[in-house]
């Protein structure tokens, strides 16, 4: 009953966009079975803050900083995500999806391909995925073992101050979760 006869169809689906490689293409198969690819948009509300929207004015708007912004100038990037605030009353949620699907999936990768993508031919919605698609075509995949080597993962403990609670004393956060809530 999602589709009319009249009008402009359309499903907006936010991430996580499934739980691994497999139940997002799972997923993916299912859409496409109902609607066509330019019916479906897939959204980070990430990406709607002001300031992941000014990076792509900052790096093709700045002529200096669209002539230097490659691997000739600058050797390394890394993307930083903070937050001051607790799981809150998303412990539902978080404490099945974690910071490597609730962060490092999405927003993380998506401000990684404005940063690193070649300036696209135009600024639509195609062409733009087009440019991050070759940036993550781009990225190393690591295998069980490397991933030990070269990641950490971690879980945030008691703050200094009294109303800084610890993951596993965040509401509705099982007290033996050894979900991730930090990833480097």
């Amino acid at each position: 009953g999602l589709m009319s006869d009249t009008g402009y169809n359309r499903l907006m689906v936010e991430k996580p966009f499934g739980t691994s490689y497999k139940t997002a293409e799972e997923l993916q198969n299912q859409l496409e079975s109902g609607f066509s690819d330019d019916q479906i948009f897939r959204i980070d509300h990430y990406l709607g803050k002001e300031m992941v929207q000014n990076i792509p004015a900052v790096r093709f708007g700045n002529p200096i900083l669209d002539a230097t912004w490659n691997k000739n100038y600058i050797k390394n990037v890394q993307v930083t995500l903070v937050e001051q605030l607790g799981v809150e009353e998303r412990a539902g949620y978080y404490n099945t999806a974690g910071a490597l699907l609730d962060m490092i999936q999405n927003h993380a990768f998506q401000i990684v391909g404005w940063l690193a993508m070649e300036k696209p031919s135009s600024f639509s919605d195609t062409d733009i995925r087009a440019a991050k698609n070759t940036v993550f075509s781009k990225l190393k995949m690591y295998d069980k073992r490397e991933v030990v080597a070269n990641f950490v993962r971690g879980q945030y403990g008691r703050g200094r101050e009294v109303w800084q609670k610890s993951y596993t004393e965040e509401p509705d956060v099982p007290a033996d979760s050894k979900n991730d809530t930090y990833v480097a």
